[in-house]
């Protein structure tokens, strides 16, 4: 994998940490290491372990390439404003029980569990 995929600018990583600070199904964010976050939400809805990337174009090697370097992530979110991901891509994350986003879908996504929370797209 070409390392500077996963580069994240402070910008992108301070946006993203102060959009989860300021969402309402969101009781706290803790930075685990690197770009890997623990998110624990309000209510019943179970805490995530998610990692951010900046990847333009997310396909399918990405998400096994990804899942194997951070075992045990919940999802994955793309921070930049024009990342996107392959439809393929967002159903072998589902098959793998990991949620693939870009960043304004994540923010919705929050507030569900389950196969919604995994399937949901905006």
């Amino acid at each position: 994998m070409r390392e500077h995929r996963l580069d994240i600018t402070r910008r992108m990583r301070e946006f993203f940490e102060n959009g989860m600070r300021g969402h309402t199904a969101v009781w706290n964010i803790t930075q685990l290491k690197d770009d890997v976050y623990k998110i624990e939400r309000t209510g019943d809805r179970p805490d995530l372990t998610v990692l951010i990337v900046d990847i333009y174009i997310f396909g399918e090697a990405d998400v096994l390439e990804l899942s194997e370097m951070y075992p045990g992530i919940d999802c994955i979110v793309l921070v930049g404003f024009y990342n996107r991901y392959s439809r393929y891509a967002k159903r072998l994350a589902c098959e793998m029980n990991v949620g693939l986003f870009e960043n304004r879908e994540f923010f919705g996504a929050l507030n569900l569990v389950g196969h919604r929370f995994l399937e949901y797209q905006k």
